[in-house]
């Protein structure tokens, strides 16, 4: 996994490093002290800002938590490449430095980007897609992962392939919890003519009701990649307004009343 330059100077707020240190798993040892470890694994930068940005945000303002995110490609493979007459190499550099601003924004302890190829992920060998993955499950140790559903959200085949990844790297390790973004039909009809594919509200497990922090955290995210989606009721120009919610489909599992954190009732999980 490509590291970034050493940090130097670069200040600390609390716990967490105002420049996000790209860290190879095993450099990811020393958060096992904190009792509650997210672990977000996407495809492409900006994934995580439509999907759990007030999730990672939460743990990040939580002492007791630890958020790490995994972003599989760099997103060089992006629309923006020949709109603005850039390379691909120039956009992959131009989105991982995004991620970094969202690292700080939602103040990740951890970022890894192995850099394999977008708009390829479903071309690779299952098994050399979920090593990166794999290694970071052993050195954090996560008690949650988030990533896409199986649908990849909207049937993106990076998503897809992202997330029977996952499956394959979690295959073995015992008592992790596989939170899959979904979204609520309402939701999806409301973003057409942007495709989404909804989740039946029986299976949604957990709903996050961001707040205060959460939605200003999330918002940013949304702006640090010019993503058309704001959690404003009255959005400017062209931007879709969604819900102040983000909601997850646990894997295996049926939780009712819904979780209001990711972290809840794990202890206690009944199966579907």
């Amino acid at each position: 996994m490509r590291l970034l330059p050493p940090l130097g100077k670069r200040a600390f707020r609390g716990s967490h490093l105002v420049m996000a240190l790209l860290r190879t798993a095993d450099e990811l040892a020393p958060l096992l002290s904190k009792p509650r470890r997210l672990l977000a694994v996407f495809a492409h930068p900006d994934d995580e800002a439509y999907g759990c940005a007030g999730a990672l945000q939460r743990a990040g303002a939580d002492p007791d938590a630890a958020a790490v995110l995994l972003c599989v490609s760099r997103g060089e493979a992006s629309s923006m490449g020949p709109q603005r007459g850039l390379t691909p190499e120039q956009v992959g550099q131009l989105r991982e430095g995004r991620l970094e601003d969202v690292a700080e924004i939602v103040k990740l302890d951890g970022l890894l980007v192995p850099g394999l190829p977008d708009g390829r992920l479903a071309r690779q060998d299952l098994d050399l897609l979920a090593a990166p993955i794999r290694a970071a499950l052993e050195a954090f140790r996560p008690q949650v992962v988030v990533t896409h559903d199986a649908r990849g959200v909207n049937g993106h085949a990076d998503h897809i392939a992202v997330h029977w990844a996952v499956r394959r790297a979690l295959s073995g390790i015992d008592g992790v919890r596989l939170a899959m973004i979904a979204y609520t039909p309402e939701t999806c009809e409301a973003a057409k003519p942007r495709l989404l594919f909804p989740t039946r509200e029986e299976d949604i497990d957990a709903t996050l009701d961001l707040r205060g922090a959460e939605i200003d955290a999330k918002e940013a995210c949304l702006r640090v990649h010019e993503a058309l989606v704001t959690l404003r009721e009255e959005p400017d120009g062209d931007l879709v307004s969604r819900p102040p919610v983000e909601h997850y489909d646990f894997l295996g599992e049926r939780l009712s009343p819904r979780a209001e954190d990711l972290f809840a009732r794990l202890g206690d999980r009944p199966r579907r």
